[in-house]
């Protein structure tokens, strides 16, 4: 048995269990991201005073959450951070600048407030997909889930609950599929 093959075993266990910390990470933050979505659309239309606060307190909690995410993923993949925090942090900056702009539609009476929790929730899924085609489809799934649920609060606004159980059983299904994932790769 050569030094290469004798390695090996380690390595997979190491790999393993990184991928099982980022999986941890992974669950946590996607279903945090989604409760906190849903959440300020309902701040901004029963809390006016403070939906403006909340959404600009949503634009780092995402992109802290989607870096974490993403760095959990690199530390196997062997991507630096810096390669991930420059793009990630102009992507989120300028949603901030979407959010500002959003507010000064509100302001001025071009939007009520309904409507500007909807808006928002529009950008922050958007943004999110975004960050997905540079960091992994992880988070366009997340945007595209938030879009979902855009579409479901505009029809159906009774129905949010039903919306937060198809997250919910989203991320059974995601996780689901890593353990199957991290399954093979031990047995390989």
């Amino acid at each position: 048995m050569s030094d290469k093959d004798s390695t090996r075993p380690a390595e997979g266990k190491a790999a393993g269990r990184g991928l099982l910390h980022g999986l941890r990470t992974f669950e946590i933050s996607y279903v945090a991201l989604i409760l906190l979505s849903v959440i300020g659309v309902a701040v901004t239309d029963f809390s006016r005073k403070y939906s403006h606060w909340y959404w600009y307190a949503m634009v780092p909690v995402f992109a802290c959450a989607c870096l974490i995410m993403e760095w959990a993923r690199a530390r196997n993949s062997g991507k630096s951070r810096m390669s991930i925090l420059r793009p990630q942090l102009l992507t989120w900056f300028g949603l901030l600048v979407a959010v500002s702009l959003t507010h000064v539609l509100l302001f001025t009476g071009r939007l009520d407030y309904e409507n500007t929790g909807l808006v928002l929730l529009l950008l922050l899924a958007l943004t999110t997909f975004f960050a997905g085609v540079e960091l992994g489809y992880h988070l366009c799934l997340l945007g595209g889930f938030l879009a979902l649920t855009l579409l479901m609060m505009t029809y159906m606004e009774e129905y949010v609950w039903v919306v937060l159980l198809a997250g919910i059983l989203g991320v059974a299904i995601t996780v689901y599929a890593y353990k199957r994932r991290l399954n093979r790769l031990k047995s390989a």
